[in-house]
């Protein structure tokens, strides 16, 4: 596994987003309102914490529907991005446990593309525990390593991209991960491409 100092050195230094720009900004922008237009009903009355957020288009997104909303991601870039394009909204570029020093607890954790990342998923899961209220909801994507639309060669799969990518899942694992750690399935969203879109509740 690689360790957090070569990833945060991945993340950093590719050169492609700055304060001023981000790759496919407006599209991005169009396809989080319409992510956030199908879990409103879920994130409503309560705050919002998108980790792993890029350049805030999600937060901005659900800000756009009346949710107040952060974002956290440890891409400098992204986040100053992120903080000049949407200047309402906060957001943190931190580690989880620079995080967790500010003791705040939140309704809904968007994370999408994340956990594919992340290292140590015991870390991930207790930051997502410390993170969230009761009965709280956690929305999670990732490439589906189950789905049909993976090749037979798994190298020949394009989201198969060490060290970028060290997690790997399909839905039996990600629920076994999420119930191990105090949380529920709520729901399954259909996903046209090889991806998991889970809803789960902390119980």
């Amino acid at each position: 596994m690689p360790t957090e100092t070569v990833l945060e050195s991945i993340y950093n230094n590719d050169g492609s987003i700055t304060s001023e720009f981000y790759p496919k900004a407006r599209s991005r922008f169009r396809r989080a309102l319409r992510t956030a237009f199908h879990l409103y009903r879920y994130a409503r009355g309560g705050n919002l914490l998108d980790v792993g957020c890029g350049g805030g288009f999600q937060v901005a997104a659900f800000r756009w529907f009346g949710i107040e909303s952060s974002g956290l991601d440890i891409s400098a870039d992204s986040i100053g991005y992120a903080r000049n394009k949407f200047k309402k909204s906060k957001f943190y570029c931190n580690s989880f446990d620079e995080f967790l020093s500010n003791n705040k607890k939140y309704n809904f954790i968007f994370s999408s593309e994340v956990i594919e990342h992340v290292v140590d998923l015991n870390e991930y899961m207790h930051f997502l525990n410390k993170c969230l209220s009761s009965k709280g909801y956690v929305y999670i994507t990732t490439p589906d390593i189950a789905s049909t639309r993976v090749p037979a060669n798994i190298v020949e799969w394009d989201v198969f991209s060490p060290p970028r990518h060290v997690q790997f899942f399909c839905r039996d694992n990600i629920v076994t991960l999420f119930e191990r750690h105090g949380f529920a399935l709520e729901k399954q969203f259909r996903d046209p491409k090889a991806g998991l879109r889970v809803l789960f509740r902390k119980v």
